[in-house]
């Protein structure tokens, strides 16, 4: 496809082959025009056949009649939608090489044609002319377009196990998007939120997903070519299984992770879940994920791990949930963390596993996807959203990721993309700020890694956004996704600007570290971006865009102000000197004042929070983020009255504590901080060794391990 046509047809997956006609010859939408179907169409078709109908209505105010009819192309001023396989004769066209996703779409003046040889290949070509609908209107150019995707797996994952269960209309509302914009399989990544008949207290508390919630979604996913693919963690991360009393047996190491593997009972407990679990699914496929099982033979499986090896061990448990999963006709994907610590034990998986390889951190190259394709695995690429960890996600490292991640996959033979969005600590960030990640994840799926930045921004403006083409929304994107990763905020996997918000306001670790010109930026970032968003049509959009910009603004604004105050007790006027002591009264009330408006302002962003919150999702563990909101509340509060004790003292003519030897933070361990108590907590049950090396090396980079045994 030529540069010239891609700016002129704003597609977001640029065809394969595209050529445009002559401009005369352009395709007028009137009333006269009919949806024409083959006598042979299924109900699939007409289904398919209704969205572009319902498109065609919303671009034109047009409601187009739909027809089957025994010779559909000798019909004039028609939409033709055609089975090659089943509706012939048709065109002559090249359909041998774009599969049963590809399809052939031609506009002129008489007749638009879109042909396919299965009923998926027809629903994407009606959605390449739904995104036509939407920037070109009722009159559309006359082209040519035969296209088909560079890989035939496209996903997405969203953990809804982090305290967020969206609601069902959510859920639907998400595979309708998903699926326009051709992905054609969903995971939602369940720990704990589903209820379990068996075992109803695992799902107890936490708005579970029920039976009949599945049977709903799947039964969505598949009137939209998508596959709702079982996703249930089959060994660690169980925190809140195994802190149940009734499940607390099975707890490897005490930690409350990963279920051991040294007890029969683990795995008759499996098969109640998977019996429960399984049969509201039509998909075959069962991700059992596995991974980051950290305590593994650190306890009751310890003399297993000495025997067999650890990775002996993870492979024997991998064969058992496998078994289990074939008990009910399905095959198992896995992620890959684990085994690719044990490449030589790969080898030993049967063929039918899918191996998930997840990174999340954009790179140059990722040779573990050149490893598993060496090894001659069935495997997919997983890069993330980069959207969890931050206010705002990580708009420069997710492209990166998914791109390059892409890239390397399909040059080793990957199957699939599954793009990951989690919810670490309480899943706070807003569904709607993943969709940009989201549909440039479907871009590369669909059209491959080469796809021009400027090209994507251009169709994410004008299809998603329903903006201009170089419209500043989608520069506030841009911009506020690099400001969260400036050298002080940017971390792996996170950005400093979500512990900002919850940051203690005198004693937080940021104060010191973080440079005061990065938040400037970061606030000013947020501020345009405000400025940018006010004016997005999508009311839902426009009100979570604009939710987080401003609760970025406060965050900033809070460590700059806590930077200020730090700065102001070690540069106080000497408090015997009558003069300087009155500008230090009043500098230190200034201070005590600007908290006393943070805190103020926390109670309506918490109350925000939660509107915004229920706007998508079920109540569910929303206390999570909520208790967080009153936890700092009452640190500020601390923080106040101490320093209201100060200034009595620099009244008085006594210097202040500049060092807050007397300020007492308490236990106050917001986010990721919580997380590392916790790897704490499994370095004094098990030792430093249990700890990936990354992780350990970490903790000793922040001289956290030292004194953890």
């Amino acid at each position: 496809m030529s540069q010239d046509a891609s700016r002129s047809i704003p597609l977001l997956h640029p065809p394969r082959e595209l050529e445009l006609g002559a401009p005369q010859d352009t395709f007028w939408l009137d009333a006269d025009v009919s949806i024409v179907l083959s006598a042979r169409a299924t109900d699939e078709t007409v289904a398919t056949a209704r969205l572009l109908q319902t498109a065609i209505q919303v671009a034109t105010g047009l409601l187009l009649p739909i027809r089957r009819t025994l010779r559909p192309l000798e019909e004039s001023r028609s939409i033709v939608l055609l089975r090659a396989d089943r509706d012939g004769p048709v065109p002559s066209t090249d359909l041998a090489s774009v599969g049963p996703e590809g399809y052939a779409l031609s506009i002129g003046q008489q007749r638009l044609l879109v042909l396919a040889t299965a009923e998926r290949g027809l629903f994407y070509g009606v959605q390449t002319l739904r995104q036509l609908l939407r920037t070109q209107g009722r009159l559309l150019p006359a082209l040519s377009i035969r296209d088909w995707p560079v890989l035939p797996n496209r996903g997405v994952m969203l953990d809804v196990s982090r305290g967020k269960v969206p609601t069902l209309e959510t859920l639907f509302r998400l595979v309708e998007n998903l699926a326009a914009y051709k992905y054609n399989h969903v995971q939602l990544y369940i720990e704990h939120p589903f209820h379990f008949p068996s075992h109803p207290e695992i799902g107890a508390g936490s708005d579970p997903l029920t039976a009949d919630d599945i049977l709903a979604l799947d039964a969505h996913c598949r009137a939209h070519h998508v596959e709702l693919v079982p996703n249930l963690q089959s060994f660690g991360h169980l925190r809140r299984l195994l802190s149940l009393p009734r499940y607390a047996h099975l707890d490897e190491v005490g930690w409350q992770w990963s279920l051991t593997p040294a007890r029969e009972e683990t795995y008759q407990l499996l098969d109640e879940l998977y019996a429960d679990f399984l049969p509201n699914f039509t998909s075959s496929w069962l991700n059992v994920d596995c991974d980051e099982t950290w305590d593994l033979g650190t306890g009751q499986s310890r003399a297993l791990a000495e025997r067999l090896g650890k990775g002996r061990l993870y492979l024997q448990h991998i064969l058992r949930v496998r078994d289990l999963a074939a008990k009910y006709g399905r095959r198992i994907m896995v992620w890959a963390d684990i085994l690719l610590h044990f490449p030589d034990l790969v080898a030993e998986l049967p063929d039918d596993i899918v191996l998930l390889d997840w990174w999340y951190e954009a790179q140059d190259h990722y040779p573990s996807a050149a490893l598993l394709g060496s090894l001659g695995r069935t495997f997919w690429v997983c890069p993330g959203t980069s959207s969890w960890n931050t206010l705002f996600p990580r708009i420069e490292n997710a492209i990166g990721n998914i791109r390059t991640f892409v890239r390397d996959g399909l040059a080793a033979g990957a199957s699939g993309m599954l793009l990951t969005d989690w919810g670490d600590y309480g899943h706070y960030q807003l569904l709607s700020l993943s969709w940009y990640p989201y549909l440039f994840g479907a871009a590369v799926a669909w059209s491959g890694p080469d796809i021009e930045l400027d090209h994507f921004d251009r169709a994410f403006a004008l299809l998603f956004l329903d903006r201009p083409a170089d419209d500043a929304s989608v520069r506030a994107i841009h911009r506020l996704g690099r400001a969260v990763t400036l050298p002080s905020l940017g971390l792996p996997n996170r950005s400093n600007s979500a512990l900002a918000l919850f940051d203690e306001p005198l004693a937080g670790r940021l104060i010191e570290r973080t440079d005061p010109h990065d938040l400037e930026e970061l606030a000013e970032a947020a501020r345009a971006a405000l400025r940018a968003w006010v004016a997005l049509p999508d009311a839902q959009l426009r009100h979570d865009y604009t939710f987080t910009a401003r609760l970025v603004v406060f965050a900033a604004e809070k460590l700059l102000a806590s930077q200020r105050v730090r700065r102001l007790l070690g540069s106080l006027p000497d408090p015997a000197d009558e003069n300087g002591r009155s500008r230090g009264l009043m500098q230190l009330d200034e201070a005590i004042a600007t908290l006393e408006a943070q805190r103020t302002l926390l109670e309506p962003l918490a109350r925000e929070f939660e509107q915004r919150w229920l706007a998508h999702a079920r109540r569910s563990e929303i206390h999570q983020t909520l208790d967080r909101f009153t936890a700092l509340g009452q640190r500020y509060q601390a923080a106040i009255a101490w320093l209201r004790e100060q200034r009595q003292r620099y009244a008085s003519g006594q210097p202040v504590d500049a060092t807050l030897a007397t300020y007492s933070p308490g236990p106050y361990h917001p986010l990721w901080e919580e997380g590392v108590q916790k790897l704490l907590e499994l370095v004094r049950l098990a030792g430093p060794d249990s700890l990936p090396a990354q992780l350990r090396e970490s903790l000793e980079r922040e001289g956290l391990l030292g004194g953890a045994g």
